[in-house]
C-alpha cells in the first residue's frame, strides 16, 4: 500500500474479535502491531464509542437510516410510535390518515422483530435452498386438504433453515390495502412508489415461500400434476415480481452494473469490473463445478432483471429435477442440480447484456394488480389457472 501511497492507512473492521475466542490479547496484538504505529484503524462496528452505522448495503428500508441518522442529534430518547407517525408526513410531503395507519401497522408487524433473529432477506426466491428436497420440512396436513397461504414458516431442518417471519402476513397485506388507497392522492411522491413497490414485493416474496412448501410437499406425495402446476405458479410469480421491480429506479439491476463499468479506465477494466459486480450479487467465486460457494446469495438483491434473469431460471432448474424425479421414479438428482446451477451462475456472470436504468412503469397500476391477482383472492386465481390449464 505504502508502494503506492505514502500516507496510506489500513482500515479494519473489529467484528472479528467479538466473535472467534481464538483472538485473545497476545493474539490481538500480533496482529495489530505488525503494522506501525499510526497507520490501522480499527473500525468499531459495535458503537462501543460515538454513534455510526457501518453497514455493508445501505440502499433498503429508509425509514431505519432516517431514524439512525437522527439518534447522535436526540438528547432525549426517541418516542418512536410518535416518530413513525410523523413519518409519513415527512418522507411523502402529505399528511395522509390511511398511509399514516399503514406504517403505524408496519412499525409493529415487519419492523418489530424480538426475537434476537437476524439475517432476514433469505427468502426462496433470492436465496434459494440447495438440498434435496426430502430433507426439507413442510407443515404436515393430509394430502387433499387446503394448505393456508400463509402458514408460518418456522419448521426447521438439519439442512434448510426456512425463511424467518416474525409477524402476521396478513396485518401486512392490510398495510399494503391502506397503501394503495392513498396511491391516488401520493402517486406522484417517488418516495411513496418505492414503498409501495417494497411493501407489495415484500407480500409477495412471504406468498412465494408458502408456494414452494407446497410444491416441496406435493413432491414428497409425489404428486407430480401438483408440482409441475404450482412450479409454474411460482415462475409466473417471479416474472410477475420482476415487472413490479422495474416500476422504481431504486429495484433496478442496469445502474449496480453500470455504476460499476463507469469505474473502469480501458475495455478490459470494464469486463472485469462488471463481472465483479455480476458476482458479488449472486455466488462469490470459490465454486467448483459441482459445489457451489458457501458465499452464494450473500448480497442478494430484489432487483428487475435479476429475477428474470437469474432467480427465476434458478428455480426453473430445481423444478425441471423436481419432475424428472417424479417422471422416472428416481431419486432427485442434486449433483446434476448444483452442476447446472453453477454453470447458470457462471454464464450469467459473464455475460454483458444490458440493463435498464430508467423505470417506465406504473408503479400503482402494477402493484394494484399483482394485489388483486395474488393477494386478495388466491383462490380465485387458482381457479381461473386451472381453467386455464385445461383448456
Amino acid at each position: 500500500m505504502q508502494g503506492g501511497d505514502a500516507d496510506a492507512v489500513w482500515l479494519m473492521q473489529g467484528w472479528l474479535f467479538s466473535y472467534d475466542p481464538f483472538w485473545r490479547p497476545p493474539q490481538m496484538k500480533a496482529l495489530l502491531h505488525s503494522v506501525p504505529l499510526g497507520r490501522l484503524v480499527v473500525l468499531d462496528l459495535f458503537a462501543e464509542v460515538g454513534v455510526g452505522m457501518s453497514m455493508e448495503g445501505i440502499e433498503q428500508n429508509p425509514v431505519v437510516y432516517d431514524l439512525m441518522s437522527e439518534m447522535a442529534f436526540q438528547l432525549d430518547k426517541v418516542d418512536a410510535k410518535m416518530w413513525i407517525d410523523r413519518y409519513s408526513e415527512r418522507r411523502y410531503g402529505s399528511s395522509v390518515p390511511s398511509v399514516k395507519e399503514a406504517w403505524k401497522i408496519l412499525y409493529h408487524t415487519v419492523y418489530n422483530c424480538t426475537d434476537g433473529a437476524y439475517d432476514k432477506n433469505r427468502d426462496v426466491i433470492v436465496a434459494f435452498p440447495d438440498v434435496n428436497p426430502y430433507s426439507i420440512s413442510v407443515p404436515n396436513r393430509s394430502y387433499h386438504r387446503p394448505l393456508s397461504r400463509w402458514a408460518i414458516l418456522r419448521e426447521k431442518s438439519a439442512s434448510f433453515d426456512q425463511p424467518h417471519l416474525w409477524y402476521s402476513t396478513s396485518e401486512v397485506i392490510h398495510a399494503l390495502e391502506l397503501f394503495l388507497e392513498c396511491g391516488d392522492k401520493l402517486q406522484e411522491s417517488s418516495a411513496y412508489r418505492y414503498d409501495l413497490v417494497d411493501l407489495t414485493r415484500q407480500a409477495l416474496a412471504k406468498y412465494a415461500n408458502q408456494l414452494f412448501l407446497q410444491i416441496i410437499e406435493d413432491y414428497q406425495v409425489k404428486d407430480a400434476y401438483g408440482v409441475a402446476f404450482k412450479s409454474q405458479k411460482f415462475l409466473d410469480l417471479v416474472d410477475d415480481m420482476d415487472e413490479l421491480l422495474a416500476c422504481h429506479e431504486g429495484f433496478l439491476l442496469g445502474p449496480w452494473l453500470e455504476s460499476a463499468k463507469q469505474l473502469a479506465e480501458d475495455e478490459e477494466q470494464k469486463i472485469q469490473y462488471e463481472w465483479n459486480a455480476r458476482t458479488q450479487i449472486t455466488m462469490w467465486f470459490d465454486n467448483t463445478e459441482e459445489e457451489a460457494s458457501l458465499l452464494r446469495d450473500y448480497g442478494n438483491k430484489y432487483w428487475n432483471g435479476l429475477l428474470r434473469d437469474y432467480y427465476g431460471p434458478r428455480a426453473a432448474l430445481y423444478f425441471k429435477h423436481l419432475m424428472e424425479s417424479l417422471d422416472k421414479g428416481v431419486e432427485f438428482r442434486l449433483k446434476k442440480w448444483r452442476t447446472e446451477w453453477v454453470k447458470l451462475t457462471n454464464d450469467w456472470q459473464n455475460g454483458r447484456n444490458l440493463y435498464a436504468i430508467e423505470n417506465k412503469r406504473n408503479a400503482l397500476y402494477m402493484s394494484r394488480w399483482l394485489y388483486e391477482k395474488y393477494l386478495r383472492a388466491p383462490g380465485t386465481y387458482d381457479q381461473f389457472a386451472v381453467a386455464a390449464a385445461s383448456s
